[in-house]
């Protein structure tokens, strides 16, 4: 074989175990988004309709998903440090799909009373076990897929699957909504997508076969355990913490709550009809972010996380205001697009790059624990509390929730202006030995 074919193959190779992470990834955050996109429809099936909180409730086990992450992210994060990516990544999709079927199937408030509840709680503990673990084995395993000079791109990718579940879960609102109404929705309607989220996260799994082929061979379970990280690697992962901090509460508002916000502004302007304009503008918003993510991607490639991070946080300070604002009063379908990419620009600056970031401070005996374990913490208490923080005090005119995300933010810009590196990393290092960033 020449040196062009065996490049050419080695190509091959690599994109296969891209796919083969990313795919899964997308079913996977496709299922959590589900929840997140379907809760203000779903939450009378589970929650007394007559209570006017059963909104917060349902977002409340929303958060819930995110207070489980750190074990799922300890649990997974060590088997993909000892066992390898693929066993990792494969239990954690399979996990998170059989809670999707169990939602798609559990009788009413009105069928077994609050035990429905009891069902909802535990599939969300379920499925936030599996998130936290699924994400640090698709982060590490396309951070280490990518070669030198092109990992910020290749890394994107995990960030632009995240994106690509937002699309499919509001693909899946759409086409309801055009085809059906509320009512219809909160009955019958989540539960299709809950069963279509789960059967296609089976069928992902067809993907991760390719994963043995991934360039990181699994270690000694000595090296990788929560001791050693807090003993060896305490400063990294105090960095991945704060950084996580403002990044993840950001994507969730940005994600989250402002779509939710979009369709409820629309809808009590125009009724059904603004509903279904409002998701669809929310929905084309949503593939320019997918979109977004390789080019942020690439673009750190050559400026360097550093400058992208720094951009996020500085931007994020004094815009996500602005954006809460505009979005409870605009009603205007371009206008709110416009809105959206802006705001979408800016976080790009975080998502694309965070991973990769965070990849590139530990070594990779210790990789997929430090990576999965800093985020899940942080996001566990920051972003998937959001949702529930802003509905909480939404009656307040969000003033408060306002000075919380801005001083998030900042916390996020703090680690980005502490960072020592640029684009090159202990990745590019034999053996990963070396670390430019804290």
């Amino acid at each position: 074989m020449n040196r062009t074919e065996s490049a050419s193959s080695e190509r091959r190779k690599q994109m296969r175990v891209i796919l083969s992470g990313s795919v899964p990834n997308l079913v996977q955050w496709f299922n959590l988004y589900l929840y997140a996109t379907f809760a203000p429809y779903f939450r009378t099936e589970f929650f007394d309709p007559a209570s006017t909180d059963s909104l917060v409730y349902v977002y409340g086990l929303f958060a819930l998903t995110f207070v489980v992450r750190p074990l799922g992210s300890w649990l997974f994060g060590r088997l993909a440090d000892v066992r390898g990516r693929q066993f990792a990544l494969v239990a954690a999709v399979t996990l998170m799909s059989a809670g999707s079927v169990a939602l798609a199937v559990t009788p009413t408030v009105h069928a077994i009373g609050a035990w429905a509840a009891v069902i909802l709680a535990v599939v969300s503990i379920v499925q936030g076990i599996a998130t936290g673990g699924e994400y640090a084995a698709a982060t590490v395993l396309l951070s280490e897929s990518g070669t030198r000079g092109h990992r910020g791109f290749f890394a994107s990718f995990q960030a632009a699957t995240i994106v690509g579940g937002l699309v499919l879960a509001q693909t899946c609102l759409l086409v309801l909504l055009a085809s059906t109404d509320r009512a219809a929705i909160s009955e019958w309607g989540f539960r299709l997508a809950f069963a279509v989220g789960g059967a296609a996260g089976l069928a992902s799994l067809w993907w991760a076969r390719g994963l043995d082929r991934a360039p990181r061979q699994p270690t000694a379970p000595q090296d990788a355990t929560m001791g050693a990280l807090f003993r060896d690697h305490w400063r990294p992962l105090t960095w991945v913490f704060l950084l996580t901090a403002g990044g993840s509460a950001a994507f969730y508002t940005y994600t989250v709550t402002v779509p939710s916000i979009v369709r409820e502004t629309f809808f009590a302007a125009d009724g059904d009809r603004g509903e279904l304009t409002a998701t669809a503008v929310v929905l084309a918003a949503f593939v320019v972010l997918m979109v977004l993510q390789p080019i942020g991607g690439a673009l750190s490639d050559r400026i360097g996380r550093k400058s992208l991070l720094i951009a996020f946080g500085a931007l994020g300070i004094s815009g996500t205001g602005a954006l809460l604002v505009a979005t409870t009063r605009v009603t205007s379908p371009p206008v709110v697009l416009v809105i959206l990419v802006s705001a979408f620009v800016v976080l790009t600056c975080y998502l694309s790059v965070n991973g990769i970031a965070k990849a590139e401070v530990f070594p990779a005996h210790i990789r997929a624990l430090g990576v999965g374990f800093g985020y899940a913490v942080a996001n566990s208490l920051f972003g998937g509390t959001a949702p529930l923080i802003y509905h909480a005090t939404s009656s307040r005119h969000s003033i408060e929730f306002i000075a919380y995300m801005t001083a998030l933010i900042a916390v996020t810009l703090c680690a980005a202006l502490w960072m020592r590196g640029g684009s090159a990393s202990a990745l590019d290092a034999p053996n990963g030995s070396r670390n430019p960033n804290p």
